[in-house]
């Protein structure tokens, strides 16, 4: 027997135990031989991965990989096996993020969507690296970068009228529609996302104060608040990055902790998409205000082969997460969602680990299939009491992916219109 993503199963396949969804609701009992209809309701109800007797998982898997061009096959997991150096390949959830990004390359590969992956050449970095001697240490503190940051670049009045609004527990549900409805260009983005596969609404909803019915006043606005902060970094260049493949990224970490946190009853999906989106905001200040020592970082990571973490903290002494914690508690942002962006990387020490569990899963499950670009160059190594913390399997992460995958495009136009 063997648990088989549910994505996998076909129909004559036999149950290998009873089989429950997730809320713990008794669907299939042991020994029914699937039909089409049976995988259908498994979908409905969410349930990631299903016993199945007389077939392993990994055999599964295998028989997928075989059907690959051997040479095609051959360099994307060189490449991967490059990506993936730093984090703990023993790891079951690590062990399937690598198989689904191998599938997912070579596809892409033999498709024609991509070229084949070359293995990394240190001698460009080298030389830069070598050229640019003078940029291995910034001579700025943290306290002077976010206050330059905080001169220059100010928050827009609706985002200030949001927090009162949040800080006021008498507000209603109206006063922040109608707070929210007198910015024209966020309400149009907040519609387009709720009108959107991210929710899946039967019906069209026109307004803000439908939209906050639906939803919650609560959801909604910290919805707005993200979409407030992004605005303010949508349109910024950054020496080095692909800026369409940084939001792809954050896009995509949102979206995956949004689905891990969705399994979990009584959480608000809203909060962790939100974090996710942010989670390298700290990163974009660097770039914004560094971009030349930024560009050192990245080098640096790549030819020593260092998180890019490690080497913000060569290059700055201090990194990503730390920028992001000073600006967002300057901008007065929701506390709880602080933790989570500025801990996505240290998820113990965050005080919640539960909460800042799921932004440092989704970081690096879109770093490990290899969704858009955070500029960091390797998958890090996943902190193995973070993922017990989830209390969930390696199958939902594939059902994740799927699920990502299909909406991703759709809600990075809606962000940001491209």
């Amino acid at each position: 027997m063997g648990l088989i993503n549910t994505c996998d199963l076909q129909p004559d396949m036999v149950l290998g135990s009873d089989l429950y969804a997730p809320n713990g609701r008794f669907l299939l009992g042991k020994g029914t031989v699937l039909e089409p209809k049976h995988i259908r309701i498994m979908t409905i109800w969410g349930v990631p991965e299903a016993d199945i007797a007389g077939v392993q998982r990994d055999v599964v898997m295998g028989e997928a990989i075989s059907q690959i061009n051997p040479l095609v096959l051959q360099e994307c997991e060189e490449w991967l096996a490059w990506r993936f150096r730093l984090s703990n390949r023993g790891h079951p959830v690590i062990q399937e993020l690598f198989q689904l990004a191998l599938l997912s390359l070579s596809r892409r590969v033999l498709e024609g969507a991509c070229k084949p992956p070359a293995l990394y050449d240190p001698q460009e970095d080298e030389q830069f690296l070598q050229e640019h001697a003078g940029l291995a240490r910034a001579n700025v503190s943290l306290e002077s970068l976010v206050a330059r940051h905080l001169k220059l670049c100010t928050l827009p009045d609706i985002y200030h009228r949001i927090v009162e609004v949040l800080q006021n527990p008498r507000s209603s549900a109206m006063h922040i529609a109608d707070v929210v409805s007198k910015d024209v260009s966020l309400s149009a983005r907040l519609l387009r996302l709720v009108n959107s596969p991210f929710y899946g609404f039967p019906g069209r909803i026109d307004t803000v104060q439908r939209a906050v019915t639906l939803l919650g006043s609560n959801e909604l606005t910290t919805l707005a608040h993200g979409i407030t902060v992004v605005r303010e970094f949508e349109n910024m260049r950054a020496q080095g990055l692909n800026m369409r493949r940084f939001w792809e990224h954050s896009v995509a970490c949102g979206l995956f902790a949004r689905a891990l946190a969705g399994r979990k009853p009584g959480l608000s999906e809203e909060r962790f998409f939100v974090a996710g989106l942010l989670h390298d905001i700290g990163r974009l200040v660097l770039l914004k205000e560094h971009p030349e020592h930024m560009h050192y970082a990245m080098a640096l990571a790549r030819v020593e082969g260092l998180t890019l973490c490690r080497a913000e903290l060569r290059v700055f002494g201090f990194d990503h997460t730390q920028v992001a914690s000073r600006l967002l508690r300057s901008w007065h942002f929701p506390a709880d969602l602080e933790r989570m962006i500025t801990f996505h990387h240290a998820p113990l020490k965050a005080g919640n680990l539960l909460e800042a569990s799921f932004v440092n899963v989704a970081d690096c499950i879109a770093l490990a299939l290899n969704i858009g670009s955070s500029g960091s160059p390797f998958v890090p190594s996943l902190e193995t009491r973070a993922w017990d913390a989830l209390e969930t399997t390696p199958g939902v992460v594939t059902g994740a992916a799927r699920h990502v995958e299909r909406q991703l495009d759709d809600i990075v136009r809606m962000f940001f219109g491209k």
